[in-house]
């Protein structure tokens, strides 16, 4: 046999295992690069995120009463109206016949005025207010992530209510055409602070916009914080009269009403949908409306009902990528 011939045949089957050989080995490496970049895109969604939320708040009016003067009797039933905690201050406290300050406020005779139930505050309503918070979320996928949420609101209550008053003047009246109603404000305070944890859907395949969906438990912590009569004047600013209705609460027997009608811990749940923004690897913007459906632990017989608000979420990623 051709020694030459037999050494050719060696040669080129010997480059033919270092050729398979460098085949293996390059598609190995690529076959290991396309496994850490499949690992890398499932991982770079993955990590915690926080920021903040800011928007609009509106509450719903089943515990506005609590501010329209009536109060709660020592049993912790609401007061009737000869009780309430108003009217004793206008008729015996401001209005008594030894210094008749509300007489003085109106510009007339003591016994030319008067405050019936009539003139009571009516459909007492949570005012359009704010809510901001601290939001986080551990994003599980590019999908799907857990949320944590803390947000705080202080709500606003206003309302009217009347003194008549039938000014002395000489001549004939009609019955009641001399009748004034003398109209006053009635404002009221309240802190809520709400813990939401959740779940929220991403909803979309665009690296940039989409729409997301959220919802979970609502925890509220709530306390009224704030129950004023303003008695403004324009005819005599100078006995402009203010009346804190909540100081009656900090005097005996009414002082553990505060803690048991004022303040209160209730839960409920909450839901979200919105457009969710990815502005850059680090930053996620998301505009969404965020209606609850809440039991406002405050007063007697709280129930679930429904609140609303909206606003903007901005998160930052603190993950590495």
């Amino acid at each position: 046999m051709n020694v030459k011939l037999i050494l050719k045949k060696r040669i080129v089957l010997l480059l033919q295992v270092i050729l398979l050989l460098v085949s293996f080995k390059a598609n190995a490496q690529d076959d290991d690069t396309d496994d850490q970049d499949s690992l890398k895109k499932n991982t770079i969604h993955k990590g915690f995120h926080a920021g903040l939320f800011i928007g609009a708040y509106w509450a719903n009016s089943s515990t506005a009463y609590l501010y329209d003067g009536y109060g709660f009797d020592i049993n912790g039933q609401r007061n009737d109206f000869n009780n309430s905690v108003l009217y004793n201050q206008i008729v015996n406290v401001y209005g008594n016949a030894n210094n008749d300050l509300i007489a003085q406020l109106l510009n007339v005779n003591h016994t030319d005025w008067h405050f019936t139930q009539q003139n009571m505050p009516i459909n007492l309503k949570y005012t359009t207010t704010y809510i901001v918070g601290f939001n986080t979320r551990y994003q599980l996928n590019k999908k799907e992530n857990i949320t944590l949420n803390v947000n705080g609101s202080k709500l606003s209550v206003n309302g009217k209510f009347n003194i008549s008053s039938t000014p002395t003047t000489i001549g004939f009246q009609t019955p009641g055409g001399g009748v004034k109603q003398n109209q006053f404000t009635i404002v009221g305070a309240e802190q809520r602070l709400m813990f939401q944890f959740g779940y929220q859907r991403i909803i979309g395949k665009s690296d940039k916009i989409n729409f997301l969906l959220e919802g979970g438990i609502n925890v509220i912590l709530s306390k009224a914080q704030k129950n004023q009569a303003l008695l403004n004047s324009d005819v005599n600013p100078q006995y402009n009269i203010y009346i804190d209705l909540m100081n009656i609460y900090n005097q005996p027997p009414y002082r553990y009403y505060s803690a048991k009608y004022l303040i209160g811990a209730g839960v409920g749940a909450f839901a979200g949908i919105g457009i969710s923004l990815n502005v850059n690897p680090k930053y996620t913007v998301q505009l969404l409306y965020s209606p609850s459906y809440d039991r406002i632990s405050l007063g007697y017989n709280a129930k679930f009902k429904l609140q609303n608000g909206c606003g903007l979420r901005i998160y930052y990623n603190f993950s590495k990528l």
